[in-house]
């Protein structure tokens, strides 16, 4: 059995990278490969911060990966591939001091990029772009979670031929009862925060003529449910609704209840929604923006769209899209047969996991 030393953020509690590496420790089979677990969680108190703490929250962290990954090293001398994951940003000077500590002895490296600003971040001409380029350049492998990515890092000579495509994934049920939708009710589930396009998805459901419920699933502050209630207006309580956050069981029932899921995102790092997958394997419509991986997931198997992609920080096109949507009911069930079998054939878990153990043996 070969063994892999995974950084990842398997003790966190939120977040896209936690949810993947909770998921991947629980499920990966481990009858060909071991992982050996490095823990990456950040330092909350000190990135809600200032840069300056921020920056030396991250330092601090960084330190305390490269010590407990010597010590793993140490403790595990046939470990022979690190597999890291990365949100970019004052991550990548981590990423940079982890290739160079596994090579000295020998250790091929994967770098798991996830997030989705790669293709600005690598053509930056600044220090953030140089540093960038030059860490990746030490990788052997750099997985990436779309296609835009990927064609990006592509361009580059030294990159063109390790870099590959690695997508989310979720368990996808094996059928979906596909029924005609009456496309009332909206669910968000995602942190409360702007950046998600709450506030324009709030705005368009307050807007608009049709007998429509909007459903808010997430943590948030005070104050952004304040600003909520002010764009509800009189739908506040009545048919727009703040659950705040709850079990991602409980989440799940009320999508199955649903028949949209909204997530109008313009948040700098997106990358791959999970919540996006989840709907699609449930048979409900997804609106969404063209961000990251979005794109991707919501085009269908025979290149349609299975999904509504609305423009960026514009409550205007929200709400166009929902009167679309409820004029055209037949073809948005179209779409949701599209959507599940597009989940099915490319994010099924077992699927991907095969492609990771796959690039994984590539490296051996």
């Amino acid at each position: 059995m070969e063994k892999i030393l995974l950084a990842a953020p398997v003790l966190g509690k939120s977040g896209g990278i936690a949810v993947w590496s909770k998921a991947f420790m629980a499920n990966f089979p481990n009858e060909e490969f071991q992982i050996v677990p490095v823990d990456t969680t950040k330092l909350l108190k000190g990135f809600n911060k200032s840069f300056v703490k921020r920056a030396y929250y991250g330092l601090k962290l960084m330190f305390d990966v490269l010590k407990r990954t010597k010590k793993a090293l140490d403790d595990n001398p046939e470990i022979k591939i690190m597999h890291t994951t990365t949100s970019g940003d004052i991550g990548t000077l981590r990423d940079y001091y982890m290739v160079k500590l596994c090579h000295k002895r020998g250790v091929k490296c994967i770098m798991h990029c996830r997030y989705g600003c790669i293709p600005e971040d690598f053509r930056d001409k600044g220090f953030k772009g140089k540093l960038l380029r030059k860490t990746m350049h030490l990788y052997d492998n750099v997985w990436v979670l779309d296609c835009r990515s990927l064609n990006a890092l592509k361009e580059d000579a030294v990159m063109k031929d390790k870099v590959f495509l690695t997508p989310n994934s979720i368990p996808v049920p094996s059928t979906c009862e596909l029924k005609p939708k009456a496309y009332k009710s909206v669910a968000y589930i995602a942190h409360l925060i702007p950046t998600k396009g709450l506030y324009e998805l709030v705005e368009a459901v307050a807007k608009t003529n049709h007998a429509m419920e909007l459903l808010l699933i997430g943590p948030g502050e005070e104050s952004i449910v304040n600003k909520i209630k002010t764009l509800s207006g009189d739908k506040y309580g009545k048919s727009i609704k703040v659950l705040g956050r709850m079990p991602n069981e409980e989440a799940m029932k009320i999508l199955e209840k649903t028949d949209i899921m909204a997530l109008p995102t313009y948040y700098p790092w997106e990358g791959f929604p999970i919540s996006i997958l989840e709907a699609m394997s449930r048979g409900k419509l997804v609106l969404s923006c063209p961000r990251a991986a979005i794109p991707d997931m919501l085009t269908s198997i025979d290149g349609s769209r299975c999904g509504i992609l609305v423009k960026e920080k514009s409550s205007e096109d929200i709400l166009a899209a929902l009167d679309w949507i409820v004029n055209n009911k037949p073809e948005c069930d179209a779409m949701c047969q599209k959507a599940y079998e597009k989940v099915k054939s490319a994010y099924d878990t077992p699927m991907v996991y095969e492609l990771y153990r796959k690039l994984y043996r590539n490296l051996l």
